[in-house]
């Protein structure tokens, strides 16, 4: 899933990460996390409609490697997701899991 973070200058930065593994309905709080990995300057976040939106961003020249990333990954199905999901949701509160698009550092120029 991709995530759009509006900056306060008006700018975007997108993130792709596993999807809405906090809250299998709710983006609210994957979107908080990005907006914390986003740092200060981050006013608002939201999940994309599709990937698309990241993909065609001049914001996110870095979309399809993100995109790889998680691409050559597994996610198991059946007695082992819980357990998985539990793991990614860790990895996401300690700032891993959320795959920055963009040219510059967050928080950098």
């Amino acid at each position: 899933m991709a995530i759009e973070v509006t900056l306060a200058d008006g700018g975007r930065r997108y993130y792709v990460t596993w999807g809405r593994i906090q809250d299998a309905v709710d983006p609210a709080p994957v979107c908080e996390l990005v907006m914390r990995m986003a740092g200060g300057q981050a006013v608002s976040a939201r999940m994309c409609q599709t990937l698309r939106e990241a993909a065609e961003s001049s914001e996110a020249p870095y979309f399809y490697e993100a995109l790889t990333h998680y691409s050559v990954q597994s996610i198991p199905f059946g007695r082992g997701y819980a357990r998985w999901r539990r793991k990614r949701a860790a990895a996401m509160e300690r700032g891993h899991e959320i795959y920055f698009c963009g040219a510059a550092e967050p928080g950098g120029t």
